[in-house]
């Protein structure tokens, strides 16, 4: 609010004290009166500040004088008595406004100090993720590389496995340095959308491909309707976010268990869904697996830093959508991306 909205509403609060007032001035004594005032300000002073509370002080001691105090409508006081009334209810007004301009700056320090102390509380959290988690590849690297280096007499065989394992541990670090700076673009509101007209089994295949490796020998059943039109959006965050999924789902699961993707059209959007066999999501934590850092109960470190799935949100909020996840009635979880899907422009490819 504005300080003249604040400075208007501080009279018409006065306006409205004196309407109450002259309802009950027949019922009451004029020092009763007074209260209705009081209760005004007090009412200013909590509400709007200090200034706007010392404008409805004046205002109530001249409406009072006014409308309560013969002779009536002037400002002539016969009775002196009423002059102190006027300066108590001034003074209340001014040390109301006081006491409320400090009582909200000590609040705005306390919610400074509790922000400051969440961020500390984040920044270590993350800290001790990152450091764990970038630590665990790096080490694999380092140990298969001086392997390579001071062990000569390797067989092809133990070579092309230490190649394949610092080529995957590569891989691995690259997604976790990926999923930081993704999750720092969203948070810092830079992650630019670049929305094409697509048909969404272009970024299922994109992704099914890039995800080839981390899903292993595991069958992947793909069911995608066949009404699903074009829609707007990125798809290189789109392939991002469904990738996390399949990424997911291939390390929380078992290593022989099968995967699910299917998409369909309803009610003007379109759902991108990951089903799996694994032990599902705890329940009444629906909401909080998409949250940074957030590990269900029992879940060992699997060096993921936890962000994979508050990516997928973000990217799908970004999008207008959201991310969701169920449990299945016959084991596992289904996590679903849905997005608006209007109908294309003319001439849309």
């Amino acid at each position: 609010m504005t300080v003249a909205r604040k400075y208007l509403a501080a009279t018409a609060v006065v306006a409205l004290a004196s309407a109450l007032a002259g309802l009950l001035r027949a019922q009451v004594a004029a020092s009763e009166l007074v209260m209705i005032y009081m209760l005004g300000v007090v009412f200013c002073a909590t509400r709007y500040g200090r200034g706007p509370s010392l404008a409805a002080s004046a205002l109530s001691v001249a409406a009072f004088d006014f409308f309560f105090v013969p002779p009536f409508f002037t400002f002539v006081v016969h009775d002196t008595r009423f002059v102190l009334t006027f300066v108590a209810m001034f003074v209340v007004g001014a040390v109301m406004g006081g006491l409320t301009d400090r009582v909200r700056t000590e609040a705005s320090r306390a919610h400074a100090a509790q922000l400051q102390a969440e961020r500390q509380e984040l920044r270590n959290v993350l800290l001790s993720s990152v450091s764990h988690d970038l630590r665990t590849p790096l080490a694999v690297i380092t140990g298969s590389a001086t392997a390579l280096q001071e062990r000569r007499e390797l067989d092809p065989t133990t070579r092309a496995e230490l190649l394949e394992t610092i080529r995957d541990e590569a891989d691995h670090l690259n997604r976790l340095v990926g999923n930081l700076l993704d999750m720092t673009r969203l948070e810092a509101g830079s992650l630019a959308i670049q929305r094409e007209w697509l048909p969404l089994e272009e970024v299922v295949g994109s992704a099914l491909e890039r995800a080839q490796r981390l899903l292993g020998g595991r069958a992947i059943h793909v069911n995608l309707a066949r009404d699903l039109p074009l829609v707007p959006v990125d798809p290189v965050l789109l392939e991002q976010a469904l990738f996390n999924l399949l990424d997911n789902a291939a390390r929380y699961t078992p290593a022989a268990s099968a995967i699910q993707v299917r998409a369909q059209h309803r009610d003007g959007t379109v759902e991108l869904c990951v089903a799996d066999r694994g032990p599902g999501v705890p329940q009444g934590s629906e909401a909080q697996v998409f949250d940074k850092f957030y590990r269900a109960p029992g879940t060992a470190r699997d060096g993921g830093t936890g962000l994979g799935l508050a990516i997928v949100r973000g990217i799908a909020q970004a999008h207008g959508g959201t991310a969701t996840v169920r449990n299945l009635a016959e084991g596992g979880a289904e996590f679903a991306i849905t997005l608006p899907a209007p109908p294309p422009p003319t001439g849309a490819p």
